[in-house]
């Protein structure tokens, strides 16, 4: 069986073409260059290894919707990418405000971990993406404290941000057919936009952070 990233991903994919799906990779390289730019002006080395992870996401998945790879190799790898940016989260949010994580932190994440672990071996692998996400947002949540202003303020709009990302994957997966039927465009990229927006603005925020220190 066919995992559902990215053979499933709602944008018809070309397949007698270079580029399976065009659209959503456009978009995460655009996301690529705009954190390559971040990373070029970030000063620290933690921030750098924090962007690398968003870039290495994104360019990982750029090349998923470039060429689709039999199996669930490419949903794995991404996954597990991902489980490196939450951690870069992490390590960058302690470094910066020079706190360890609470006992509380540590054991949530350590129960979302199994859950996800669980899901992996024994569930449809498409609510992953709720474990996934749940990382982060523990993270920040955690530390939301220690951030600066600015960061409070925008916080909570990329938590809303990612849960809409959530729902949106959720709704490809079982409304995607009825939606290509109705009209074929793209509809992932809108999912791929909304991740621009929240790695872009995400990378802002650190990069700030760091410069205002």
């Amino acid at each position: 069986m066919q995992a559902f990233f990215p053979f499933h991903t709602c944008e018809t994919p070309n397949n007698d073409g270079l580029v399976a799906q065009p659209v959503s990779a456009t978009i995460n390289i655009i996301t690529c260059i705009i954190l390559i730019y971040f990373a070029w002006h970030a000063r620290t080395i933690t921030i750098k290894i924090l962007l690398l992870s968003f870039i290495v996401f994104q360019a990982f998945h750029a090349f998923s919707h470039i060429r689709h790879i039999e199996g669930h190799v490419q949903s794995n790898v991404i996954h597990t990418i991902w489980y490196f940016v939450a951690f870069m989260v992490l390590f960058t949010s302690m470094q910066m405000s020079k706190k360890p994580p609470s006992i509380y932190t540590i054991l949530l994440l350590s129960i979302i971990i199994l859950i996800d672990l669980y899901l992996f071996f024994y569930t449809s692998k498409v609510y992953m993406v709720f474990t996934a996400f749940t990382l982060p947002v523990i993270v920040v949540l955690s530390y939301y404290n220690t951030y600066p202003t600015f960061m409070k303020n925008t916080i909570p709009y990329l938590i809303l941000l990612l849960i809409i990302v959530a729902v949106l994957l959720l709704n490809e997966k079982y409304n995607c057919e009825a939606m290509i039927a109705y009209a074929n465009l793209p509809y992932h990229a809108i999912i791929e936009t909304l991740g621009l927006i929240l790695f872009t603005t995400l990378a802002y925020l650190f990069v700030r952070w760091e410069q205002t220190r």
